[in-house]
Protein backbone atom coordinates (compact mmCIF):
# COMPACT_ATOMS: atom_id res chain seq x y z
CA UNK A 1 0.00 0.00 0.00
CA UNK A 2 0.97 3.59 -0.15
CA UNK A 3 2.83 4.95 2.77
CA UNK A 4 3.56 8.55 2.26
CA UNK A 5 2.31 10.81 3.97
CA UNK A 6 -0.17 12.79 1.08
CA UNK A 7 -2.08 9.32 1.38
CA UNK A 8 -1.73 8.59 4.80
CA UNK A 9 -3.07 11.77 6.38
CA UNK A 10 -6.25 11.73 5.99
CA UNK A 11 -6.12 8.04 7.53
CA UNK A 12 -6.35 9.98 11.01
CA UNK A 13 -8.50 12.98 12.88
CA UNK A 14 -5.84 15.58 13.63
CA UNK A 15 -7.47 18.71 12.49
CA UNK A 16 -6.49 19.93 9.20
CA UNK A 17 -5.43 23.29 9.95
CA UNK A 18 -2.56 22.15 12.51
CA UNK A 19 0.68 20.97 11.79
CA UNK A 20 0.88 18.71 14.05
CA UNK A 21 4.60 18.04 15.53
CA UNK A 22 3.72 16.69 18.87
CA UNK A 23 2.60 13.03 18.52
CA UNK A 24 5.04 12.23 21.27
CA UNK A 25 2.92 13.60 23.99
CA UNK A 26 -0.08 11.56 23.39
CA UNK A 27 -0.23 10.14 19.80
CA UNK A 28 -2.69 10.34 17.48
CA UNK A 29 -5.35 7.11 16.44
CA UNK A 30 -6.13 6.75 12.31
CA UNK A 31 -9.38 6.13 11.56
CA UNK A 32 -9.61 2.22 11.04
CA UNK A 33 -8.38 1.40 14.47
CA UNK A 34 -10.55 4.35 16.12
CA UNK A 35 -14.05 2.62 14.35
CA UNK A 36 -12.55 -0.78 15.82
CA UNK A 37 -12.68 0.63 19.26
CA UNK A 38 -16.21 2.64 18.72
CA UNK A 39 -17.38 -0.88 17.22
CA UNK A 40 -16.53 -2.42 20.23
CA UNK A 41 -17.91 0.41 23.14
CA UNK A 42 -21.27 0.08 21.35
CA UNK A 43 -21.10 -3.52 21.68
CA UNK A 44 -20.54 -3.37 24.97
CA UNK A 45 -23.85 -1.12 25.49
CA UNK A 46 -25.35 -3.09 23.22
CA UNK A 47 -25.20 -5.92 25.48
CA UNK A 48 -23.85 -4.96 28.48
CA UNK A 49 -24.07 -8.21 30.92
CA UNK A 50 -23.40 -10.85 28.30
CA UNK A 51 -20.45 -8.31 26.68
CA UNK A 52 -18.60 -7.97 30.45
CA UNK A 53 -19.20 -11.31 31.53
CA UNK A 54 -18.85 -13.54 28.44
CA UNK A 55 -16.77 -11.49 26.09
CA UNK A 56 -14.35 -9.04 27.43
CA UNK A 57 -11.82 -11.72 28.92
CA UNK A 58 -11.32 -13.41 25.81
CA UNK A 59 -11.34 -10.41 23.74
CA UNK A 60 -8.41 -9.82 25.92
CA UNK A 61 -6.36 -12.64 25.65
CA UNK A 62 -6.66 -11.91 21.55
CA UNK A 63 -5.40 -8.91 22.45
CA UNK A 64 -2.28 -9.69 25.04
CA UNK A 65 -1.30 -12.44 22.34
CA UNK A 66 -1.07 -9.85 19.36
CA UNK A 67 0.93 -8.00 21.88
CA UNK A 68 2.84 -10.48 23.15
CA UNK A 69 4.03 -11.74 19.49
CA UNK A 70 4.87 -8.18 18.56
CA UNK A 71 7.21 -7.50 22.04
CA UNK A 72 8.21 -10.96 22.00
CA UNK A 73 7.40 -12.18 25.58
CA UNK A 74 4.44 -14.90 26.36
CA UNK A 75 1.22 -13.40 26.78
CA UNK A 76 0.80 -14.11 30.30
CA UNK A 77 3.60 -12.11 31.40
CA UNK A 78 1.79 -8.57 30.16
CA UNK A 79 -1.22 -6.81 31.85
CA UNK A 80 -2.66 -3.59 30.09
CA UNK A 81 -3.02 -0.72 32.41
CA UNK A 82 -4.06 2.88 31.22
CA UNK A 83 -0.57 4.52 31.27
CA UNK A 84 2.74 4.01 32.00
CA UNK A 85 2.51 5.99 35.12
CA UNK A 86 -0.07 3.04 36.40
CA UNK A 87 2.41 0.76 35.79
CA UNK A 88 5.41 1.95 37.15
CA UNK A 89 3.08 2.94 40.58
CA UNK A 90 2.01 -1.05 40.51
CA UNK A 91 6.13 -2.10 40.21
CA UNK A 92 7.02 0.29 43.39
CA UNK A 93 3.89 -1.05 45.51
CA UNK A 94 6.07 -4.66 45.34
CA UNK A 95 9.68 -3.35 45.58
CA UNK A 96 9.91 -3.86 49.60
CA UNK A 97 12.30 -1.30 50.00
CA UNK A 98 13.77 -0.54 53.17
CA UNK A 99 15.83 2.41 54.88
CA UNK A 100 19.57 2.39 53.47
CA UNK A 101 18.07 0.72 49.77
CA UNK A 102 19.05 2.90 46.86
CA UNK A 103 16.59 2.76 44.01
CA UNK A 104 19.13 4.58 40.58
CA UNK A 105 17.80 6.98 38.02
CA UNK A 106 18.55 9.65 35.86
CA UNK A 107 17.80 13.45 35.91
CA UNK A 108 15.92 12.62 32.61
CA UNK A 109 13.36 11.04 33.82
CA UNK A 110 9.57 11.61 33.40
CA UNK A 111 7.76 13.68 36.31
CA UNK A 112 4.84 11.78 37.45
CA UNK A 113 7.36 8.57 37.94
CA UNK A 114 10.11 10.75 39.61
CA UNK A 115 7.10 12.14 41.72
CA UNK A 116 6.00 8.41 42.69
CA UNK A 117 9.63 7.34 43.72
CA UNK A 118 10.23 10.58 46.16
CA UNK A 119 6.95 9.69 47.50
CA UNK A 120 7.72 6.36 48.09
CA UNK A 121 11.34 6.80 49.66
CA UNK A 122 10.32 9.64 51.61
CA UNK A 123 7.64 7.30 53.82
CA UNK A 124 9.57 4.54 53.48
CA UNK A 125 13.24 5.72 54.49
CA UNK A 126 15.21 4.55 51.03
CA UNK A 127 17.27 6.76 48.89
CA UNK A 128 15.84 7.58 45.10
CA UNK A 129 19.35 8.80 43.53
CA UNK A 130 19.25 10.94 40.26
CA UNK A 131 22.60 10.28 38.91
CA UNK A 132 23.36 13.81 36.77
CA UNK A 133 23.74 12.86 33.28
CA UNK A 134 25.69 15.35 31.10
CA UNK A 135 24.48 16.98 28.00
CA UNK A 136 25.26 17.14 25.36
CA UNK A 137 25.55 13.52 25.56
CA UNK A 138 29.29 12.73 23.46
CA UNK A 139 28.88 9.09 23.26
CA UNK A 140 27.61 5.87 25.17
CA UNK A 141 31.15 5.10 26.34
CA UNK A 142 30.71 8.68 28.49
CA UNK A 143 26.46 8.18 29.27
CA UNK A 144 27.19 5.06 30.90
CA UNK A 145 30.30 5.70 32.71
CA UNK A 146 28.16 8.78 34.67
CA UNK A 147 25.47 6.37 35.35
CA UNK A 148 27.05 3.65 36.68
CA UNK A 149 29.52 6.03 38.72
CA UNK A 150 26.75 6.41 41.10
CA UNK A 151 25.30 2.94 41.77
CA UNK A 152 26.40 1.90 45.03
CA UNK A 153 26.08 -1.86 46.81
CA UNK A 154 23.04 -0.59 48.03
CA UNK A 155 21.78 -0.23 44.61
CA UNK A 156 18.22 -2.01 44.96
CA UNK A 157 16.74 -1.21 41.36
CA UNK A 158 17.28 0.65 38.29
CA UNK A 159 14.37 2.64 37.07
CA UNK A 160 15.00 3.97 33.48
CA UNK A 161 13.19 5.50 30.67
CA UNK A 162 14.61 3.38 27.19
CA UNK A 163 13.60 6.33 25.29
CA UNK A 164 13.36 9.99 26.95
CA UNK A 165 10.93 12.15 27.63
CA UNK A 166 11.90 15.39 27.80
CA UNK A 167 15.16 15.13 25.59
CA UNK A 168 14.17 12.65 23.22
CA UNK A 169 16.96 10.06 23.48
CA UNK A 170 17.30 6.23 22.89
CA UNK A 171 19.01 5.32 25.69
CA UNK A 172 21.70 2.57 25.83
CA UNK A 173 19.14 0.22 27.86
CA UNK A 174 20.20 -2.85 26.51
CA UNK A 175 24.09 -2.22 28.04
CA UNK A 176 22.49 -0.71 31.30
CA UNK A 177 20.25 -4.01 31.67
CA UNK A 178 23.41 -6.90 31.18
CA UNK A 179 25.76 -4.97 33.25
CA UNK A 180 22.51 -4.71 36.36
CA UNK A 181 22.42 -8.30 35.97
CA UNK A 182 26.37 -8.76 36.76
CA UNK A 183 25.76 -6.51 39.88
CA UNK A 184 22.50 -8.27 40.94
CA UNK A 185 20.38 -5.09 40.87
CA UNK A 186 16.54 -5.39 38.99
CA UNK A 187 15.77 -3.57 36.31
CA UNK A 188 12.46 -1.10 35.65
CA UNK A 189 12.40 -0.38 32.08
CA UNK A 190 10.24 2.93 31.54
CA UNK A 191 9.56 2.44 27.40
CA UNK A 192 6.85 4.21 27.64
CA UNK A 193 7.51 5.81 23.81
CA UNK A 194 8.94 2.46 22.58
CA UNK A 195 6.14 0.03 21.05
CA UNK A 196 5.92 1.31 17.24
CA UNK A 197 8.77 3.60 17.52
CA UNK A 198 11.65 1.57 17.56
CA UNK A 199 11.98 -2.41 17.88
CA UNK A 200 11.24 -4.26 20.77
CA UNK A 201 12.27 -7.94 21.98
CA UNK A 202 11.80 -8.15 25.46
CA UNK A 203 12.56 -12.02 25.98
CA UNK A 204 16.09 -10.40 24.42
CA UNK A 205 16.40 -7.31 26.29
CA UNK A 206 15.21 -9.52 29.85
CA UNK A 207 14.76 -6.51 31.84
CA UNK A 208 13.03 -7.36 35.53
CA UNK A 209 9.81 -5.20 34.63
CA UNK A 210 9.05 -2.93 31.60
CA UNK A 211 5.80 -0.82 30.79
CA UNK A 212 5.11 0.79 27.28
CA UNK A 213 2.46 3.05 25.95
CA UNK A 214 0.43 1.56 23.22
CA UNK A 215 -1.74 4.72 22.46
CA UNK A 216 1.28 6.62 21.36
CA UNK A 217 3.99 5.15 18.51
CA UNK A 218 1.94 2.42 18.07
CA UNK A 219 -1.05 4.93 17.64
CA UNK A 220 -3.62 2.97 19.41
CA UNK A 221 -7.09 4.71 21.35
CA UNK A 222 -5.74 6.98 24.50
CA UNK A 223 -5.48 5.37 27.59
CA UNK A 224 -3.85 1.63 26.29
CA UNK A 225 -0.17 0.76 27.91
CA UNK A 226 1.20 -3.06 29.07
CA UNK A 227 2.96 -3.96 32.27
CA UNK A 228 5.41 -6.64 32.02
CA UNK A 229 6.74 -9.02 34.85
CA UNK A 230 9.39 -10.95 34.53
CA UNK A 231 7.58 -14.57 35.82
CA UNK A 232 10.70 -14.44 38.67
CA UNK A 233 8.58 -11.66 39.97
CA UNK A 234 5.45 -12.85 39.64
CA UNK A 235 4.70 -15.13 42.46
CA UNK A 236 2.65 -13.34 45.19
CA UNK A 237 2.46 -9.80 43.22
CA UNK A 238 -0.05 -8.00 44.69
CA UNK A 239 -2.02 -4.73 42.16
CA UNK A 240 -1.84 -1.71 44.06
CA UNK A 241 -6.32 -2.50 43.52
CA UNK A 242 -7.55 -5.80 44.78
CA UNK A 243 -10.74 -6.96 43.40
CA UNK A 244 -12.49 -9.93 41.99
CA UNK A 245 -9.38 -11.49 40.11
CA UNK A 246 -7.75 -11.37 43.76
CA UNK A 247 -7.64 -13.78 46.00
CA UNK A 248 -7.07 -17.42 44.56
CA UNK A 249 -4.38 -17.90 47.50
CA UNK A 250 -6.93 -17.08 50.31
CA UNK A 251 -9.16 -19.64 51.57
CA UNK A 252 -12.64 -17.48 52.03
CA UNK A 253 -12.54 -16.18 48.60
CA UNK A 254 -11.27 -19.44 46.84
CA UNK A 255 -14.92 -20.96 46.19
CA UNK A 256 -16.15 -17.61 45.44
CA UNK A 257 -13.94 -16.86 42.85
CA UNK A 258 -14.40 -17.25 38.99
CA UNK A 259 -10.88 -17.41 37.47
CA UNK A 260 -10.27 -16.14 33.48
CA UNK A 261 -6.94 -16.99 33.35
CA UNK A 262 -4.90 -20.15 34.80
CA UNK A 263 -2.03 -17.16 35.11
CA UNK A 264 -1.88 -15.85 38.97
CA UNK A 265 -0.55 -12.67 37.39
CA UNK A 266 -3.55 -11.88 35.16
CA UNK A 267 -6.71 -12.77 37.23
CA UNK A 268 -5.39 -10.28 39.76
CA UNK A 269 -4.62 -7.71 37.79
CA UNK A 270 -6.94 -7.87 34.80
CA UNK A 271 -10.17 -8.18 36.32
CA UNK A 272 -10.33 -5.08 38.57
CA UNK A 273 -13.83 -3.91 38.63
CA UNK A 274 -16.17 -1.86 35.62
CA UNK A 275 -13.88 -0.19 33.60
CA UNK A 276 -14.42 0.36 29.80
CA UNK A 277 -11.68 -1.90 28.40
CA UNK A 278 -12.61 -1.26 24.40
CA UNK A 279 -9.47 0.57 23.76
CA UNK A 280 -6.72 -2.55 25.31
CA UNK A 281 -8.70 -4.72 22.60
CA UNK A 282 -7.91 -2.52 19.26
CA UNK A 283 -3.89 -3.54 19.62
CA UNK A 284 -4.48 -6.47 17.05
CA UNK A 285 -6.06 -3.85 14.79
CA UNK A 286 -3.45 -0.85 15.23
CA UNK A 287 -0.55 -3.74 14.61
CA UNK A 288 -2.44 -4.74 11.87
CA UNK A 289 -2.74 -1.00 10.53
CA UNK A 290 0.90 -0.25 10.80
CA UNK A 291 1.68 -3.61 8.74
CA UNK A 292 -0.43 -2.58 6.20
CA UNK A 293 0.84 0.93 5.68
CA UNK A 294 4.58 -0.56 5.69
CA UNK A 295 5.02 1.13 8.68
CA UNK A 296 8.77 0.15 8.68
CA UNK A 297 9.33 1.98 5.83
CA UNK A 298 7.29 5.29 7.29
CA UNK A 299 9.12 5.19 11.07
CA UNK A 300 12.50 5.34 8.04
CA UNK A 301 11.36 8.01 6.44
CA UNK A 302 10.25 10.04 9.57
CA UNK A 303 13.75 8.94 10.82
CA UNK A 304 15.81 10.22 8.39
CA UNK A 305 13.49 13.69 8.37
CA UNK A 306 14.12 14.56 12.07
CA UNK A 307 18.05 13.85 11.61
CA UNK A 308 17.92 16.09 7.98
CA UNK A 309 15.92 18.86 10.42
CA UNK A 310 18.40 18.94 13.67
CA UNK A 311 20.98 19.73 11.11
CA UNK A 312 19.27 22.36 9.71
CA UNK A 313 17.92 23.76 13.03
CA UNK A 314 21.44 23.70 14.59
CA UNK A 315 23.41 25.26 11.60
CA UNK A 316 20.94 27.81 11.56
CA UNK A 317 21.03 28.54 15.64
CA UNK A 318 24.52 27.64 16.47
CA UNK A 319 24.03 25.61 19.37
CA UNK A 320 24.85 21.96 20.42
CA UNK A 321 23.24 18.79 19.62
CA UNK A 322 21.92 17.11 22.89
CA UNK A 323 23.04 13.78 21.68
CA UNK A 324 24.51 11.52 18.83
CA UNK A 325 22.37 10.87 15.18
CA UNK A 326 22.24 7.06 16.81
CA UNK A 327 20.37 8.15 20.00
CA UNK A 328 17.31 9.45 17.75
CA UNK A 329 14.21 7.99 16.29
CA UNK A 330 10.93 10.07 14.84
CA UNK A 331 11.67 12.27 17.83
CA UNK A 332 14.48 14.81 19.22
CA UNK A 333 14.71 18.01 21.38
CA UNK A 334 16.49 20.77 19.70
CA UNK A 335 18.53 23.98 21.62
CA UNK A 336 16.55 27.06 20.45
CA UNK A 337 16.74 30.41 21.64
CA UNK A 338 13.57 31.74 23.25
CA UNK A 339 12.74 34.51 26.02
CA UNK A 340 9.98 33.35 26.73
CA UNK A 341 9.38 29.16 26.05
CA UNK A 342 5.43 29.45 26.74
CA UNK A 343 5.39 32.55 24.48
CA UNK A 344 6.97 31.19 21.98
CA UNK A 345 4.90 28.11 22.08
CA UNK A 346 1.51 29.68 21.69
CA UNK A 347 3.04 32.19 18.91
CA UNK A 348 3.77 28.70 16.98
CA UNK A 349 -0.36 27.75 17.54
CA UNK A 350 -1.65 30.76 17.51
CA UNK A 351 -0.49 32.87 14.58
CA UNK A 352 1.45 29.96 12.58
CA UNK A 353 -1.03 26.91 13.26
CA UNK A 354 2.13 24.77 14.11
CA UNK A 355 1.83 22.46 17.44
CA UNK A 356 5.10 21.82 18.97
CA UNK A 357 6.43 21.38 22.99
CA UNK A 358 8.68 23.91 24.35
CA UNK A 359 10.60 23.67 27.61
CA UNK A 360 12.97 25.22 29.72
CA UNK A 361 15.92 23.99 31.92
CA UNK A 362 19.40 24.93 33.24
CA UNK A 363 19.11 28.24 31.66
CA UNK A 364 18.52 26.25 28.11
CA UNK A 365 15.91 26.78 26.27
CA UNK A 366 14.61 23.85 23.41
CA UNK A 367 11.50 22.57 21.85
CA UNK A 368 10.75 19.04 21.06
CA UNK A 369 9.62 17.54 17.44
CA UNK A 370 7.83 14.40 16.88
CA UNK A 371 7.57 13.27 13.13
CA UNK A 372 5.10 10.73 12.30
CA UNK A 373 3.87 9.24 9.01
CA UNK A 374 0.90 11.74 8.27
CA UNK A 375 3.71 14.74 8.27
CA UNK A 376 4.99 15.83 4.87
CA UNK A 377 7.99 17.81 3.44
CA UNK A 378 6.02 20.77 3.45
CA UNK A 379 4.60 20.67 6.66
CA UNK A 380 8.78 20.42 7.83
CA UNK A 381 9.86 23.02 5.07
CA UNK A 382 7.14 25.15 6.90
CA UNK A 383 8.11 24.72 10.50
CA UNK A 384 11.94 25.84 9.04
CA UNK A 385 10.64 29.12 7.52
CA UNK A 386 8.38 29.89 10.90
CA UNK A 387 11.73 29.49 12.80
CA UNK A 388 13.95 31.49 10.31
CA UNK A 389 11.64 34.15 10.82
CA UNK A 390 11.47 33.96 14.63
CA UNK A 391 15.11 33.71 15.40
Amino acid sequence: MKNDSQSLRPLFQLDPEIIFFNHGSYGACPKPVFEAYQSYQQTLEHQPIQFMENEVYDLLERSRTALASYVHCDKDDVVYVPNPTHAVANVIHNTNLQSGDEVLTTNLEYGSCDRMWTYDANQKGYQYIHAQLTLPVINKEMFLNEFWSCATERTRYIFISQITSGTGMILPIPEIVAEAKKRGIQTIIDGAHVPGHISLDIKELDPDYYTGALHKWLCCPKGVSFLYVKKDHQDGIQPLVKSWGWGEEISEFKASTQLHSPSRFINVFQWQGTQDLAAYFTVPEAIQFQKDYDWNTVRQSCKKRIKDFRDTITSLTGLPKLCPDDWLGQMATILFPMADVEAFKNTLYDDYKIEIPTMAANGQSAFRISIQGYNSEADVDRLIDVLKNLI
